[in-house]
């Protein structure tokens, strides 16, 4: 699998708030689950701040089609546009 970096875009503040709603009442090991898979697999998520309507997500996968396969319906909140990442450092591990 190939390393990306995937920005999720809310489709409208609505659909934002139904997000929220969403993951807040899903367990954590449900949201993992739903994050992974034999193609993709999501290793961290970061929310933009204050009004963002954006999602920043480090994913290893197939493809981009992949991330968006895995999502499934959560593809009804958010547009995703995936780019391939060819270096990844980790200054945390060095």
């Amino acid at each position: 699998m190939k390393d990306y970096l995937a920005t999720h875009i809310f489709k409208s503040e609505e659909m934002k708030k139904k997000f929220h709603e969403v993951v807040s009442s899903t367990s954590p090991e449900d949201l993992k689950k739903g994050v992974t898979g034999e193609k993709a697999v999501c290793h961290m998520t970061m929310m933009g701040a204050g009004d963002s309507m954006k999602v920043f997500c480090k994913w290893q996968a197939e493809s981009p089609q992949a991330i968006i396969d895995q999502l499934g319906d959560m593809n009804n909140f958010f547009d995703t546009v995936s780019e391939e990442c060819s270096q990844t450092m980790d200054f945390a591990k060095m």
